[in-house]
């Protein structure tokens, strides 16, 4: 656990976490993909799927963990992070989401460099929908850049696939 300023607590969460990061995480997603997903389309994806099916997918990998930043009782945010699939030697952000009301104070940032200190020196990639210009606006300005990379992410095979842009934070000691 990592106390922050303002008494805001960066810490792992764990499965007992989940139900109570959801109630956060899932209005907040909605909020990200409003306008590039249809409201039936938001609908399909409610809050008990992330708990019983997205959290642990994500989290089964091996080095890969959810962190929380909380101030009290209350969630303000969480990320998703570990180790890149393809490329162990850098750090891979699946997730990082601040709840509805809370953007723009900090947290964000806070859970971005709790990530970046877990692994000091190691590039960092991250996936962005393409048309979700706020987070892209985000990475842009910690220093990420689009990094060439590109793919569909396919919710509804036929019926609903997002494009997702690659950004990279480059950090290793070979890129200078």
């Amino acid at each position: 656990m990592t106390e922050m300023p303002d008494g805001v607590l960066i810490r792992q969460a764990g499965p007992a976490d989940y139900e109570n990061v959801a109630k956060m995480h899932y209005p907040s997603w909605r909020l990200s993909y409003r306008g590039i997903m249809t409201p039936q389309m938001l609908d399909l994806f409610d809050w008990q799927k992330w708990i019983d099916e997205e959290y642990p997918r994500r989290l089964c990998r091996a080095g890969w963990a959810m962190w929380l930043a909380e101030s009290g009782d209350q969630i303000l945010g969480m990320s998703i992070f570990g180790p890149e699939p393809e490329h162990s030697d850098h750090l891979e952000i699946d997730s990082l989401y601040v709840a509805a009301g809370k953007d723009r104070r900090g947290i964000g940032g806070l859970l971005l460099d709790h990530a970046l200190n877990s692994a000091p020196g190691h590039d960092v990639v991250v996936w962005c929908a393409e048309k979700n210009f706020r987070a892209r606006r985000f990475y842009e300005k910690k220093g990420f850049r689009r990094d060439g990379r590109s793919f569909v992410w396919t919710l509804m095979p036929g019926v609903l696939a997002i494009p997702q842009l690659g950004f990279t934070l480059h950090r290793s000691e070979s890129q200078g």
